[in-house]
């Protein structure tokens, strides 16, 4: 799942409401930071983070320019 969330980062901005959140997951352990920084390089910010048996999940909102 990584992959898909990879190379949907970019793009779920704009599919978001205002001040919407998005919450990704199953993502494997070892893929976990090579996913935060495509969500971080796509304008996200990480609200929480959870972590269970060697899965991933992610809480976020898109970051408020200004």
């Amino acid at each position: 799942v990584a992959d898909v969330i990879i190379s949907l980062a970019p793009h779920v901005g704009k599919w978001l409401k205002k001040d919407g959140l998005f919450i990704c997951s199953g993502i494997i352990e070892g893929r976990e930071n090579e996913v935060q920084e495509a969500l971080k390089n796509a304008g996200f910010e990480t609200l929480e983070s959870y972590a269970q048996e060697g899965w991933h999940c992610y809480k976020l909102k898109e970051k408020q320019n200004g």
